[in-house]
């Protein structure tokens, strides 16, 4: 459909050229833009720009990068294919142009694809993977990381994982632990196979265990002597370095029986008082009971 729109060249000043509506990366990388504007100083400025008319002034649809460079290096016009503003597939050219050009990253394109999407909506998925020249799978799979968890989303973003990890980080419906294996995937790094032995290890043994557990505004029972908190020390009551936290397997008779009386020990531990092993100890023992309670020493019966 392309070879039947015919651009008109022209010659348009650079401050009639706007950046494009829906701009197709989040932050541009500033080094790279910084070479190409070496180079349009050294070289100049040999290609075009694709834009549109809006009113008396232009949007750009591809050459976003090669616009920011040639105002960083001075140049008062560039040379453009206008196109009509009617044009078929729009979106399409630029995103040619962006991958000819340079890769955008998979969070870019997500934000991209929700923006096109929010401005076509009576096109749905369909619609939209046609504009963009994609398989409606890659673009729901794109969409899908924007409906999933945030911070998930934030460290893709970054750089700090990759889709695959999120994808599989995604698939996890328990917050609390998927932040934990997100914690773990940014600090000891992670692979889509490790990813998902951790989701798989999840859904086998830690979802069945939580299902159905009280929502975090209801009250626990107060007879529960220990809550499914993976990420609270049942020791210490920390909840610091949860990258040390181990599971640890145990009947739950085992727990009611052994476990919970034992750690209520624990953390009462300074009530009880430790048996005298020798008496040095247990003459300091009866002096500080003794200075606690003088009278106790009035009161002693007499020894027999």
């Amino acid at each position: 459909m392309l070879a039947h729109v015919r651009p008109e060249y022209r010659e348009i000043a650079i401050e009639l050229i706007d950046d494009p509506e829906l701009a197709s990366r989040i932050n541009p990388d500033d080094e790279s833009i910084e070479s190409l504007v070496q180079r349009i100083r050294t070289l100049g400025f040999f290609s075009t720009i694709n834009v549109k008319p809006r009113g008396d002034r232009f949007e750009v649809i591809a050459g976003h990068r090669r616009t920011i460079a040639a105002r960083r290096a001075g140049l008062s016009t560039l040379p453009c294919l206008v196109y009509p503003s009617d044009a078929c597939l729009l979106e399409a050219i630029q995103q040619a142009e962006n991958v000819e050009r340079k890769e955008l990253s998979p969070a870019e394109e997500a934000i991209w694809f929700a923006e096109l999407y929010e401005r076509h909506p009576e096109e749905g998925t369909d619609g939209l993977a046609a504009r963009v020249n994609e398989k409606r799978a890659y673009v729901e799979a794109r969409l899908a990381l924007l409906q999933g968890d945030d911070q998930v989303f934030a460290a893709l973003r970054d750089g700090k994982i990759g889709v695959g990890v999120a994808q599989q980080l995604n698939r996890c419906t328990n917050q609390m632990y998927r932040r934990h294996l997100l914690d773990q995937a940014i600090r000891n790094g992670c692979t889509v196979a490790t990813a998902a032995t951790w989701i798989a290890e999840w859904v086998a043994t830690i979802e069945p265990a939580t299902r159905g557990a009280l929502k975090a505004d209801a009250p626990a029972p107060a007879a529960a002597p220990i809550v499914n908190d993976y990420f609270t020390c049942h020791a210490c009551g920390s909840k610091a370095h949860p990258e040390r936290m181990r599971p640890i397997n145990v009947h739950d008779y085992c727990v009611d029986a052994n476990v919970a009386p034992a750690l209520e020990m624990w953390r009462r531990k300074s009530d009880y008082i430790a048996r005298p092993r020798t008496l040095a100890e247990a003459i300091d023992l009866v002096n500080t009971i003794v200075d606690a309670w003088p009278d106790i020493a009035r009161e002693a019966p007499p020894a027999a």
